[in-house]
């Protein structure tokens, strides 16, 4: 009795495993993606197939559907299959029904099936447009303000100067991110977010993400005034923010993303450690960009966006499980944090 459950055991294993292959090998042919060293996509995919099997007991043929299985450049994969009791190489198709389902069965997967969809967010960048129209416009006073009276009166207001914000001028902290030093200087700036800054407030939402800008800037400026003497402008502080705030975000939904979260990753990295390397050069305020990207990464760690996905096939979307309360009270822990940080900062300084 014992032999006989084992050795059934066993051969239900061999052939879901061979199910398993079969799947990974038409995911790889389909969206030429390996997932077979994803662990979380492999159990998912386990999961389905030793339900399906399951269900095969009671019913001719199931579906086995596996929606947002991985993603890639196209957009989300979704992952659907018809099977049989053939598919776990079962020696019941020498029975006289056996070509009726075959042929049964090719009929079905030879239907169209309705599309699975996943609702991303579609939100428009209007806190991205808003700041960089109002950093160019600070831009230009600066070259008009430089023009006429041979002086750049908002740099002069707002430049982050360590002495000048001892004696009490705090704005000085916040201001810097708005101001710049060159063409070159904003062009490059603006550039950049412009593309980080649509991709991460479509799944920030505009609130969040105004306040994502606002502490990563603080945060490299304050990192600035402690490390260095030297007085320092401009938005890189909040932009490299936006860089680690996107870092956690697919860290924190690499089951989601599947495979092409270990891309985004290291490609993240690459570019953060290549402008940080840039930053040695004399003249780049390389604490600012440093303190940015940490406190950008903290904001989101503890306040970003967490999705799941939602509703049932065709039709998914993602739904953010961190509350708007949870949000705001995560925003002013972090505020606060800062403005004691200061004051500590300035204590030791003075």
């Amino acid at each position: 009795m014992n032999q006989s459950s084992l050795s059934v055991s066993s051969e239900n294993s061999n052939s879901s495993q061979l199910l398993v292959s079969t799947i990974l090998s038409d995911i790889s042919r389909k969206h030429n993606l390996d997932l077979s060293q994803d662990p979380v996509t492999l159990e998912r995919i386990r999961e389905a197939v030793e339900k399906a099997r399951l269900e095969l007991d009671l019913n001719p043929q199931v579906e086995i559907n596996l929606p947002y299985i991985s993603a890639n450049s196209s957009g989300p994969i979704h992952y659907r299959k018809v099977i049989t009791r053939d598919d776990f190489g079962s020696h019941e198709s020498e029975s006289a029904g056996s070509f009726d389902q075959l042929e049964e069965q090719e009929e079905i997967e030879q239907q169209p099936r309705p599309s699975v969809q996943i609702k991303l967010p579609d939100r428009k960048p209007l806190v991205t447009y808003s700041l960089m129209v109002i950093t160019v416009i600070l831009y230009l006073l600066q070259l008009l303000t430089d023009f006429l009276v041979g002086y750049d009166i908002p740099a002069g207001f707002g430049l982050k100067v360590n002495e000048l914000i001892m004696a009490g001028q705090y704005w000085r902290l916040v201001t810097p991110m708005l101001l710049h030093g060159s063409v070159l200087h904003i062009g490059f700036n603006m550039y950049a977010l412009y593309i980080l800054g649509r991709r991460v407030e479509r799944f920030f939402g505009s609130f969040r993400f105004l306040g994502l800008y606002l502490i990563a800037g603080i945060s490299g400026n304050i990192f600035s005034f402690f490390f260095t003497p030297a007085p320092s402008l401009g938005s890189s502080t909040a932009i490299f923010g936006l860089l680690g705030a996107e870092a956690v975000f697919i860290y924190h939904h690499r089951k989601l993303f599947g495979e092409q979260s270990r891309v985004a990753l290291r490609q993240i990295i690459q570019v953060a450690a290549v402008n940080i390397v840039i930053g040695l050069s004399p003249g780049i305020d390389n604490w600012g960009h440093i303190g940015g990207l940490i406190g950008g990464a903290i904001f989101t760690w503890f306040t970003g966006p967490l999705l799941k996905v939602q509703g049932s096939p065709p039709l998914l979307h993602l739904e953010d499980q961190r509350e708007d309360r949870a949000v705001g009270i995560g925003f002013a822990i972090q505020l606060i944090t800062m403005i004691g940080l200061i004051s500590l900062i300035i204590n030791f300084k003075g």
